[in-house]
């Protein structure tokens, strides 16, 4: 009776090995859980134009980097899940915004794509699992900008992949302004963009969880109002860097590791240690069925 016992509950322990990775582990291992939120804090720079001459400073001044995202409501009958973000630069002796930008997206949070038709073959954030290719990345102020592998590269412990884009980047939506920030006005027929089509973004994703450790961003041109037209630069408006370093990384870094790990023993770990632990016990009971035989 015992072996018989012993031998069901790992007959039992190897049949729920599959429900758990094929079941469980897609809800617990979803790209944007409930709850989940992404927070970074690190320095740049901010140039504004003499009001004259609209020239920029021969040095920019320092800025104090804000990004965030969070979810606005939880998950509808769809399944999908609205979330707003926003990325700010204060300056660090008054703490005034200089510039800021708000924007909410509905997202799929299985896979971290867009739900909007139009953007449905592009990512929000980048997805677990993340492949060595180019995806199509809009955030917050970022329009659809095809991001492309550039290589590997390891930061505070943690093996991670660099994406990377360098072009042309049109983003007057995000100079529109806020409560706190009275914004660039844009007459019709004009656009804002990073001057000489020299916008540069570069991405450090760590793979396994999609979680971005890294950030750089920047236009060292400087944005212009540009007639859309005769593509003529009009006026400037704004030049600017930033790049997540220091405490920043460190923090994301670990807060990164503790994701991995619970990822990794959701999807694998958890159901091979059941499917371990049944296959051993139904060998346990059947030697102690063959033994109680021999007795």
């Amino acid at each position: 009776m015992r072996a018989r016992f012993v031998f069901l509950m790992g007959l039992v322990l190897v049949g729920l090995a599959p429900v758990w990775r094929f079941v469980l582990a897609p809800r617990w291992s979803e790209r944007i859980p409930p709850g989940w939120s992404w927070r970074s804090t690190f320095t740049g720079t901010n140039g504004s134009p003499d009001p004259k001459t609209g020239k920029f400073p021969e040095v920019d001044a320092t800025q104090i980097y804000e990004r965030g995202i969070h979810e606005v409501s939880g998950r509808g009958a769809n399944g999908l899940v609205e979330l707003e973000d926003f990325v700010y630069m204060r300056d660090p002796a008054t703490g005034k915004k200089t510039w800021e930008y708000m924007s909410r997206w509905v997202v799929d949070p299985r896979t971290g794509r867009h739900a909007k038709k139009e953007y449905s073959d592009q990512i929000y954030v980048f997805p677990r699992s993340v492949e060595k290719r180019t995806y199509k990345f809009r955030f917050n102020y970022v329009e659809g900008l095809p991001m492309a592998f550039q290589g590997e590269a390891e930061i505070e412990g943690l093996q991670t992949y660099l994406f990377t884009y360098k072009g042309r980047a049109e983003y007057t939506e995000s100079y529109q302004g806020t409560k706190d920030y009275p914004g660039v006005p844009v007459k019709p027929g004009q656009e804002i963009r990073c001057a000489d089509d020299h916008f540069i973004l570069r991405i450090w994703v760590e793979p396994v969880t999609g979680e971005i450790l890294k950030l750089e961003e920047r236009c060292d041109s400087g944005d212009y109002i540009y007639d859309i037209a005769s593509g003529k630069a009009v006026t400037s408006v704004l030049r600017w860097t930033g790049l997540s370093d220091g405490d920043d990384v460190i923090q994301r870094a670990e807060w990164i590791r503790a994701r991995r790990r619970s990822l990794q023993w959701n999807t694998w770990y958890g159901p091979l240690a059941l499917l371990g632990s049944g296959v051993l016990l139904m060998a346990a009971g059947a030697g102690l069925g063959r033994s109680r035989k021999r007795a």
